[in-house]
C-alpha cells in the first residue's frame, strides 16, 4: 500500500471490514437464506418478461402521464406465471397422480417383480461370466453402491438442514412474493447505486463481469429449464407409445433429474427401464433404446442451439464439481456447481487478461471471450 494516500487505504480498510462482516453475517444465517436465493432464481428468470412487458407498456401509455408501468408488467407476469402453474397442476397433475396412485398400490407387485428379474438376471450372470471377471465387477459394483448411497444420503440430509433447519425459512418463504416484486421493480436503480459506487476507472470492467454472469447464467438457467421440459415430455409420450406403464410418472421423474448435468440422465432412465422390464425384459430393452435416442437428440440438436457454448465443461470436471458442490451444500450445491464454476472459469480468463504485465483493454478482453459489453444507461 505504498504510495496510497491517507484516504484510499481508509476506503480500502472500510471496503473490506464491510465485505468481512456481511460474509460472516450470511455465513452464519446460511440456513435462512434458501428462500431468498430461490427468489433471486425466480427474478432472474422472470427479468427478461418484466423488461420487455415494460418496454411495451411504455410505448402504449408514451402520450399520457401515466408511468406505472413496471408494477403492471411484474403484476403480468405474475398472473402469466401462476396462469402456467394452475394450468399444469389442472390438467397433467390429476392423471400424474392417478398414476402414482396405482404405481403405490401396486407397489408389492413391482417389488417382487424387480426382485425376480433382479435373481433371473443373477443366474445368467453367475453362469455365464468368468468368476474372476465376476470377483472384479462385484467389487467395483459394491464400491460404486456404497458411493452413491452416501453420496445421496449426505445431499438429502444436507439440503434438509440447509433448507428447513430455521424458522428464519418459514419466514422467508411467506415475504418471499413481496421482496421479489420489490427486485424485479427496482432492479436498475440498484444496478445504477451499485456503478456510481465504484471509482470510474472500474466501471467498465465491473459491467463487463456482469455481462460474462449474466450470459453464463441466463444460458444455463433457461437452458436446463426447457431441457427438463422436453426430456419429460419426450419421455412421457415415448413411454406411451411403447406401452409402459405410469408413464406419465416416469416421464416426470426423467424430466426433474435432468436438471443434475452428466448424471441426472442416467438417473432419470433407470425407474423407466426397470419397469418395463418388469413387464418385459424386450420392453426393457426397446425402453432403454428410447432414452439414449432421447439423449442423442438433446446433445446433438437441442443443447447447442439452447444453451450455446456458457457451459464447456469436461464430464471429468462435471464429475468432480457435483461431488464438491454435494459436500459443501447437498442437493443444492449440486444444482449451483456447474454454472458457478462456469462463471468462476469465465471471470477468471477475463481478469487473467486484465491483469497482464501488458494488459488487454476491456473491449479486447471481451472480444476474446466472445462477449459482447453490457450498456448501463445512469
Amino acid at each position: 500500500m505504498r504510495g496510497w494516500s491517507v484516504a484510499r487505504r481508509n476506503r480500502f480498510f472500510l471496503i473490506t471490514t464491510l465485505t468481512l462482516i456481511v460474509l460472516a453475517v450470511l455465513w452464519v444465517a446460511r440456513g435462512a437464506l434458501f428462500p431468498y436465493i430461490f427468489a433471486l432464481t425466480l427474478a432472474y428468470l422472470m427479468l427478461p418478461g418484466v423488461n420487455w412487458l415494460d418496454q411495451k407498456l411504455r410505448q402504449v401509455f408514451k402520450r399520457t402521464r401515466f408511468t406505472a408501468t413496471r408494477p403492471i408488467a411484474i403484476l403480468l407476469v405474475y398472473l402469466l406465471t401462476v396462469g402456467l402453474l394452475m394450468s399444469f397442476f389442472s390438467l397433467v397433475m390429476p392423471v400424474i397422480s392417478q398414476q402414482f396412485s396405482v404405481l403405490w398400490a401396486n407397489r408389492q407387485q413391482l417389488i417382487a417383480g424387480a426382485r425376480e428379474l433382479i435373481d433371473s438376471t443373477l443366474v445368467w450372470y453367475q453362469g455365464n461370466v468368468p468368476r474372476d471377471v465376476r470377483m472384479q465387477v462385484d467389487a467395483l459394483l459394491r464400491q460404486a453402491a456404497g458411493t452413491v448411497g452416501r453420496a445421496l444420503q449426505m445431499g438429502v440430509t444436507r439440503t434438509l438442514s440447509v433448507v428447513t433447519g430455521t424458522l428464519s425459512f418459514v419466514l422467508g418463504m411467506v415475504v418471499v412474493p413481496f421482496w421479489l416484486f420489490y427486485v424485479l421493480h427496482d432492479q436498475s436503480k440498484m444496478m445504477r447505486g451499485v456503478f456510481k459506487l465504484l471509482p470510474s476507472r472500474y466501471r467498465t470492467d465491473f459491467l463487463n463481469l456482469l455481462r460474462i454472469t449474466d450470459d453464463v447464467l441466463g444460458a444455463y438457467l433457461r437452458g436446463q429449464l426447457l431441457l427438463c421440459l422436453f426430456i419429460g415430455l419426450m419421455a412421457t409420450i415415448g413411454l406411451t407409445l411403447l406401452g409402459v406403464q405410469f408413464a406419465a410418472v416416469l416421464g416426470l421423474i426423467a424430466g426433474v433429474f435432468e436438471i443434475l448435468p452428466f448424471i441426472g440422465p442416467i438417473i432419470g432412465l433407470v425407474p423407466a427401464v426397470i419397469v418395463a422390464a418388469i413387464q418385459s425384459p424386450l420392453l426393457g430393452l426397446w425402453t432403454l433404446l428410447l432414452f439414449l435416442g432421447i439423449q442423442q437428440v438433446e446433445n446433438l440438436f437441442l443443447v447447442p442451439r439452447i444453451s450455446g457454448k456458457a457451459v464447456q465443461l469436461h464430464p471429468a470436471l462435471i464429475m468432480v464439481v457435483l461431488v464438491l458442490g454435494n459436500e459443501v451444500a447437498g442437493l443444492l450445491g449440486m444444482l449451483l456447481a456447474v454454472p458457478l464454476t462456469a462463471v468462476l472459469r469465465d471471470l477468471f480468463k477475463y481478469l487473467y487478461l486484465r491483469f497482464q504485465d501488458q494488459p488487454v483493454g476491456p473491449k479486447e478482453a471481451m472480444v476474446r471471450l466472445g462477449r459482447t459489453p453490457l450498456q448501463l444507461d445512469v
